[in-house]
């Protein structure tokens, strides 16, 4: 093996792409980030960095490594951390959507901290997924179909759209029957990155509505890429949005939001407690689980 400091600056540079901020994140100056790199060239005999112009290049030979030279680097200082002596800090790693936890989950913590044997949460509210199976996070909430490889998932809520508005704008655009949607601004979420989501067209089928002659004019509207900007449009009176019914029942308990209409769709989704299998033995893990699937079935 080569020495483990050429291999840490040579990771550095190929994932930063660049000497000084390799120098930045490693405390030391550029040249030695270079001699170390060299040292790395020397040692494996192959070439791993060039320049083209002002821009650094990589060879395949440098490439072909990178993912597992990563992975490596971040597994020995997950396995240092574990081994540092210091005061033990209990607290829940729980990943969590950014608007699950804006819209129901943060609302509901303080029940759980006023159980016995409930710990400090720290909340990771990250849209990427969290690798918990590999200790990333104790615990997490997903929205999915409940597939999750080596997790155990427990379903919280069979996700469901409705109609949603704010009463300010149901009272300028009143709702007498269903084609008096056709006059409204309709929000509507772009899941094509993410897979099959029912938009208007499939909640006006499932309402009765497809075949109407004017249905195809109200396939229109503003479109959002993330749920949260979408409900911020609607709580603003912007138009009306088809909400998940886990996000907006609270805001309509509240009356910031209303719903026009009753028919409601299941999108085939849903909102899952996912953690490690058997790590539910814990009796910390046990505490939050038994709390949060007894509050979801309150709402």
């Amino acid at each position: 093996m080569p020495p483990l400091t050429t291999l840490r600056a040579f990771e550095a540079v190929l994932r930063l792409g660049s000497v000084q901020r390799a120098a930045q994140e490693l405390h030391v100056t550029p040249g030695a980030v270079s001699q170390q790199v060299k040292a790395l060239e020397s040692d494996l005999g192959v070439q791993l960095v060039g320049r083209s112009g002002n821009t650094l290049t990589f060879t395949d030979e440098a490439l072909r490594g990178r993912d597992q030279l990563s992975a490596g680097l971040r597994l020995l200082q997950q396995g240092v951390e574990r081994m540092r002596t210091r005061p033990a800090v209990r607290r829940l790693r729980l990943t969590v959507e950014p608007v699950f936890a804006a819209n129901w989950l943060i609302r509901r913590l303080p029940d759980y901290r006023a159980l016995p044997g409930a710990e400090d949460v720290l909340l990771d509210p990250a849209k990427a997924v969290v690798d918990i199976a590999g200790g990333e996070a104790d615990l997490g909430l997903r929205f999915g179909r409940g597939l999750y490889p080596g997790l155990e998932a427990i379903n919280l809520f069979d996700d469901e759209i409705y109609p949603v508005c704010a009463p300010a704008y149901l009272k300028r655009n009143p709702v007498r029957n269903l084609a008096d949607l056709k006059t409204h601004h309709l929000l509507r979420l772009d899941w094509r990155k993410t897979g099959p989501w029912p938009d208007w067209p499939e909640w006006l089928e499932a309402a009765g509505l497809r075949d109407a002659p004017d249905v195809e004019a109200m396939q229109h509207g503003t479109v959002f890429n993330d749920t949260a900007l979408m409900l911020r449009a609607a709580l603003e009176g912007q138009g009306t949005a088809l909400g998940q019914a886990s996000l907006v029942e609270d805001l309509i308990k509240e009356k910031k939001l209303v719903a026009p209409v009753c028919r409601r769709l299941k999108t085939g989704f849903g909102y899952y407690l996912v953690y490690p299998r058997g790590a539910d033995e814990r009796p910390e893990i046990k505490v939050f689980k038994d709390w949060i699937v007894a509050a979801a079935k309150v709402g």
